[in-house]
């Protein structure tokens, strides 16, 4: 089916592409910077999940995206772990979707596909590639999106869902050694601390001293360990030291490991 979605890569950039440089710079880009930051409160309404009965529709939404959006969520929803290859595809369409404000919010209202998407972030429940792929689809719709991150958060810290993207995320950041992981990990989380509730959570967990940890480990290779550190320096810039980044002249700046672990560490003993 021709959509457009597909061809949409061409001009959104993509979080992981691999022409991106992988140089410690900060630059202007979508994924790594203007953030805007929440407010703290939280919606109190609950939202109910979306009906795919039908295809959506919105006044400036092409029939087919609705159509190709129904078919994704429906596949995720009902495939097992072990469906690797189908919900991968499903979810390389929820992406390219979610780089859309009104398919990001839509995205997020579902409470029982944001929870799936959580499901796959774990580490017991499906592999690497599964895991960086959901955290992407999550990051990507929540990100620069005050509504949707603010209604994704409220299918969690329930009694039912104690826990949400965050923990899972702050346990992947703690054991798991694959770049690309460690990089949409990273990406999740900006997004998620857009919300200072979400910022605040993952201080109290020691995230200071987690970033540090990795920013410190071992990478499979130099182009991807440093891409790593790019966005721990840029996560840094964005929610930790705001001040800095505004006093900054250029947008290229270039921040090496001993800047960023000198402020990190700084941040630990506080």
């Amino acid at each position: 089916m021709a959509t457009g979605v597909k061809e949409a890569r061409l001009i959104v950039p993509e979080p992981d592409d691999p022409a991106r440089s992988s140089a410690l710079t900060v630059v202007e880009d979508p994924e790594l910077s203007g953030d805007g930051l929440m407010r703290s409160g939280k919606l109190s309404m609950n939202y109910p999940e979306v009906s795919l009965q039908q295809p959506l529709g919105h006044p400036n939404v092409d029939i087919a995206e609705s159509t190709l959006f129904t078919e994704s969520v429906t596949e995720v929803r009902k495939l097992g772990f072990q469906d690797v290859d189908r919900l991968l595809f499903a979810l390389e369409n929820l992406e390219d979707l979610s780089h859309s404000y009104h398919w990001g919010h839509t995205l997020a209202k579902d409470g029982s596909l944001i929870r799936k998407l959580y499901q796959l972030l774990l580490p017991l429940e499906s592999s690497i590639e599964l895991r960086s792929l959901a955290a992407l689809v999550l990051g990507t719709a929540i990100r620069n999106n005050e509504a949707a991150l603010a209604i994704a958060l409220t299918h969690f810290y329930t009694n039912e869902w104690p826990d949400g993207p965050m923990e899972a995320l702050t346990l992947a950041l703690l054991s798991e050694q694959s770049p690309m992981l460690l990089s949409r990990m990273m990406f999740l989380l900006s997004s998620l601390c857009q919300d200072k509730g979400q910022l605040k959570r993952f201080l109290r967990a020691d995230g200071v001293k987690i970033l540090v940890q990795v920013y410190d480990a071992d990478s499979a290779g130099k182009d991807t360990k440093d891409k790593v550190r790019t966005k721990i320096t840029n996560f840094v810039l964005d929610h930790l030291l705001p001040g800095e980044k505004e006093n900054k002249s250029s947008t290229e700046m270039v921040l090496n490991a001993e800047w960023t672990l000198t402020h990190l560490r700084h941040k630990m003993n506080e």
